[in-house]
């Protein structure tokens, strides 16, 4: 529980010194799904803000994430951040994007992965954590 608190304030606080002019920022997490399948499209939880968090701004201005498995997985797997029809690649488990900058604060998100080709994943990758930090202006 301390790592996953560390982790998130050094995401969080990662996310604030690199945009200064943000006005905030909201974070979410979920488990991914058990990736058991080879050609198929997993999908995240929705990420979105809490309804408790305070949201107001002109828009969206640069979102983070990051992610991963209880094991590495197959170094082919593509994953996509997307929201409100725009998707940017989100193969590395590590990084950014200003792609969603103008959407409203309150836009959800979604990670889709896939893993190419047929067949089983053997192991299945089954226990994984996303990160995402969406500051706005």
């Amino acid at each position: 529980m301390k790592r996953r608190v560390a982790f998130a304030v050094s995401l969080a606080l990662a996310a604030c010194a690199g945009t200064a002019s943000a006005a905030g920022s909201w974070i979410a997490e979920a488990a991914l799904p058990a990736i058991g399948q080879r050609g198929r499209v997993y999908v995240s939880p929705r990420l979105a803000p809490r309804p408790t968090t305070p949201v107001t701004g002109h828009g969206i201005g640069r979102v983070q994430w990051r992610y991963g498995y209880d094991r590495v997985g197959d170094p082919r797997m593509v994953a996509r951040l997307c929201a409100a029809g725009r998707c940017v690649d989100a193969s590395n488990p590590r990084g950014g994007s200003k792609a969603f900058a103008g959407l409203p604060v309150v836009t959800p998100f979604h990670l889709m992965l896939k893993v190419p080709g047929s067949g089983r994943v053997a192991p299945a990758m089954r226990v994984g954590r996303v990160q995402l930090v969406v500051n706005f202006e």
